[in-house]
């Protein structure tokens, strides 16, 4: 099957295009010209130059394909829009084709579920301000099964494993600067999912002609920022503490993304497992943590 795919430079894409050619597909990977001149030549990966903004590439590209699982975002003050153009693309590309279309949004969207975990059931009464439009998009692609394509929306929770994603971003940074930092008292519990697990979660829906809609994407594993920054002092220390990171301080250098770290966001991913028989079986955060992928194999820079 070819596939167009996104947000395969960063942790989640990179490990999905991955699983996806190991299993015997072809992945058109969209990224930016940047990136172009660093990527090896891979059999089965045909490296595609454009960003979401670029409707002709997008549109070709989809055309030619059985599938398109978009991972990727933009991270910028365009994202919002920049989302909205390449669902746009995809849809004038492959409408009254059957063909699949998964999207992948976050748990975030659901806001504060205050320790009671969420299913997929709609609508979403109060979404977080922050992601309401991610909210709008899932719909949206979900939505055009009126226009002959299978719509799928992905909600992971933290994503995390193979030595990459965001803890080894916290883990590079106490490394340079001896703080292993958590925002605020840092006990909100957040959802989390192995990113091999999610890779087998998309696969699923590619190839099941029945899947469509939202799903959820977690693992049983519930954790909380203070947890696993104390982890990464205890294992990649000594000259490492834990210490809090004042909300106010921690938005001057992340900007928006310190409010969303500070969500307690836990769901359900019941509709994936019974569905699609989807188990996300994987080593936990602690376990990858201290005797796992970032313990002793080759930290990946964080990237999105």
């Amino acid at each position: 099957m070819k596939v167009l795919m996104t947000g395969c430079t960063g942790h989640a894409g990179s490990n999905a295009l991955n699983y996806f050619v190991d299993n015997g597909h072809e992945i058109y990977a969209l990224v930016r010209s940047h990136h172009i001149s660093n990527l090896k030549q891979r059999e089965n990966v045909h490296w595609v130059s454009g960003g979401f903004a670029d409707t002709e590439i997008i549109s070709e590209t989809a055309s030619i394909c059985d599938a398109v699982v978009h991972i990727g975002a933009s991270h910028d003050q365009e994202m919002e829009k920049l989302d909205k153009n390449f669902i746009n693309s995809v849809e004038n590309a492959i409408k009254d084709t059957g063909k699949v279309f998964i999207t992948t949004s976050a748990s975030v969207v659901y806001n504060d579920t205050k320790g009671i975990p969420r299913d997929e059931s709609e609508p979403i009464e109060n979404p977080h301000p922050l992601r309401a439009w991610r909210a709008r998009h899932d719909l949206e692609v979900v939505g055009l099964s009126k226009k002959g394509i299978r719509g799928a929306s992905v909600r992971p929770g933290l994503i995390y494993g193979n030595a990459g994603g965001w803890l080894s971003g916290l883990i590079f940074r106490a490394k340079d600067t001896g703080k292993s930092l958590h925002i605020g008292e840092g006990t909100n519990l957040v959802s989390t999912v192995h990113v091999d697990a999610l890779s087998d979660l998309y696969l699923k829906i590619v190839t099941n002609e029945n899947a469509h809609g939202i799903y959820n994407a977690a693992s049983d594993e519930v954790t909380c920022s203070k947890d696993y920054a104390t982890l990464i002092t205890d294992y990649f220390g000594p000259g490492i503490e834990t210490l809090c990171w004042p909300l106010e301080e921690a938005r001057e250098a992340m900007g928006e993304l310190a409010d969303l770290s500070c969500i307690e966001c836990i769901i359900t991913s019941d509709r994936a497992r019974s569905e699609l028989g989807w188990l996300p079986i994987a080593p936990s955060v602690a376990t990858e943590l201290s005797v796992g992928s970032y313990h002793t194999g080759k930290l990946v820079p964080y990237s999105h």
